[in-house]
């Protein structure tokens, strides 16, 4: 009898366990035809920013629906090498550890979409026009809150990630990656926990009724 109960209490763990889906929560561009972020360099460090207050954004897709029309919102963003720059082959790459902010209104105020802080390795061509900061939560660093997305919605496995384009031509001076201009368009995903579903309950209660009638037999034996 005793094996039975435990055998109940697995079965009724797993029907009720959390189903984890991957969804892509929010996927976004900059509305300006000019570039929109602006890499610093000095005393080997380059510091990567929004220009002004933010940037002009439209996203176009939010929590795994897509939005039509496109939400306005205003993109922050402030990044700092956290090592050299490095040639890998024919590209380079340097980690890079910042904060984003995607919100209603300039500097981070209003409704916030999406934000997050970061830590994670930035990777282009040497001597081409774009550049990427990928993202993955594990193993890499970030952090996701929002306003209009449950905390619960944004758990890892997550990622973030960045991309940057219509760079002049990336290179490395003095062991940083060069100062630069750039456009960017993002896209984030996360885990979505969902709650058990109709089949999963009847699963359940098949399983127990079957526990019951082996309990019945074993009584009647």
């Amino acid at each position: 009898m005793r094996r039975i109960l435990i055998a109940a209490t697995a079965f009724t763990a797993l029907a009720f366990a959390p189903i984890a889906h991957a969804t892509q929560i929010i996927a976004f561009g900059q509305t300006s035809s000019t570039n929109t972020l602006s890499a610093t360099a000095a005393a080997g460090v380059t510091t990567i920013t929004s220009i002004g207050t933010g940037a002009s954004v439209l996203i176009d897709q939010l929590f795994g629906f897509v939005t039509p029309p496109a939400i306005a919102a205003v993109f922050t963003l402030s990044a700092h090498s956290i090592d050299a720059a490095v040639p890998v082959g024919p590209a380079i790459l340097q980690h890079f550890a910042g904060s984003f902010c995607i919100s209603a209104a300039a500097s981070c105020t209003g409704t916030v979409d999406l934000q997050g802080t970061f830590s994670d390795a930035a990777f282009g061509l040497n001597g081409g026009t774009q550049l990427s900061v990928n993202v993955a939560n594990p193993p890499d660093t970030l952090s996701l809150s929002s306003d209009v997305i449950p905390a619960a919605d944004l758990v890892a496995p997550s990622s973030f990630t960045l991309s940057l384009s219509n760079l002049g031509g990336l290179t490395i001076a003095n062991g940083t990656i060069a100062p630069f201009t750039a456009s960017f368009s993002g896209v984030a995903n996360a885990t979505t926990v969902a709650a058990p579903e109709p089949a999963s309950l009847a699963l359940l209660g098949v399983g127990l009724l079957g526990l019951g009638f082996v309990a019945n037999r074993r009584r009647s034996a």
